[in-house]
């Protein structure tokens, strides 16, 4: 993206914290998203105070409004010499969907389509609307529903590839090549089963045996990566235990469709072995480039960067 901002195109700059807030009633609902704009109605409104706990989209902790260097400086709080506590956020919550919407809609527009973003994707950094949300909407997702779909997506055909690659490719070519040279049909079988066999183990622990990546992988721009610093690749010991899911009948149906709901990506298995999928640096590169045409085109200055990065995503427990 980087190489579009030194171009020189002049557009509005984008302020991601102009949306995208969720806020922590005092009776542990959580409500949003909502703008900048209303948080600061609320306060006048007292219907929440600046103890009042939220967090941005791009953040995986709340704090209190006062603490959010983003809010303090454009919000209007007052000085508290007490602390106070409690809200009204039941009764400011709006009953109608579209009402609700409309509390988390800014300046900014969605970079897909033409509605106003109400959140802010960590993966592309682009502002997204409703319509590029994921479901179901009480999870906080740091992803946009394209994103979370493209990474779920690239992991089931980079499987697949894996497969044909270490598997079957070797499997085939043993099979013409033996019955080119006239062996008879047992020794032939019997080669296949020695090639499964040491073709299965390599499968399972491609990732951990290949740097972090097995071929499929490296193919679809992923990495494999311990939530220990969000960088290294993962060690041989959490190769087999992230794949220990895999083994168990039924529920390792349930496992391999589990991250499309997940927030942070994560299979059962790669929760054991602590450990996480991210996009190769290269293929997060040219994600982001595109949502910076498609802002561009728009008239908005594409951002740099969020508040969390992906690195910094894959090492949230």
């Amino acid at each position: 993206m980087s190489q579009f901002v030194e171009q020189g195109v002049e557009g509005v700059e984008m302020d991601p914290y102009d949306i995208g807030w969720y806020v922590e009633s005092a009776d542990e609902e959580t409500y949003g998203p909502v703008s900048r704009d209303t948080l600061g109605r609320w306060l006048e409104e007292k219907a929440i105070t600046p103890n009042t706990l939220v967090n941005h989209c791009t953040q995986p902790e709340a704090r209190p409004i006062a603490d959010q260097a983003a809010l303090k400086d454009r919000l209007p709080i007052e000085q508290q010499t007490k602390p106070v506590v409690g809200d009204r956020l039941e009764e400011a919550w709006p009953r109608k969907t579209r009402d609700r919407l409309a509390l988390g809609e800014g300046s900014l527009p969605c970079a897909r389509h033409k509605k106003p973003a109400t959140l802010v994707c960590v993966r592309c950094l682009a502002p997204y609307c409703g319509k590029c949300r994921m479901k179901p909407f009480k999870k906080q997702f740091f992803l946009c529903r394209r994103c979370q779909a493209s990474i779920f997506n690239r992991r089931f055909v980079a499987l697949m590839l894996d497969s044909l690659l270490l598997v079957y490719v070797p499997m085939i070519l043993t099979v013409v090549a033996l019955s080119l040279l006239g062996v008879e049909p047992t020794t032939v079988q019997l080669a296949m089963n020695i090639i499964s066999l040491a073709a299965l183990p390599l499968l399972f622990f491609r990732d951990s045996i290949f740097g972090g990546a097995g071929p499929g992988k490296r193919i679809m721009g992923l990495r494999v990566v311990q939530t220990a610093d969000g960088r290294m690749p993962l060690t041989h010991s959490q190769g087999v235990v992230r794949w220990l899911s895999q083994f168990i009948p039924f529920f390792n149906l349930y496992d391999a469709a589990v991250p499309y709901r997940d927030p942070l990506l994560r299979r059962i298995g790669d929760r054991w072995a602590k450990t996480r999928v991210l996009d190769a640096p290269r293929k997060l590169e040219k994600a982001r480039e595109k949502v910076a045409r498609l802002l561009f085109k728009k008239g908005v200055q594409p951002l740099r960067e969020v508040g969390l990065t992906m690195e910094e995503l894959a090492r949230i427990a």
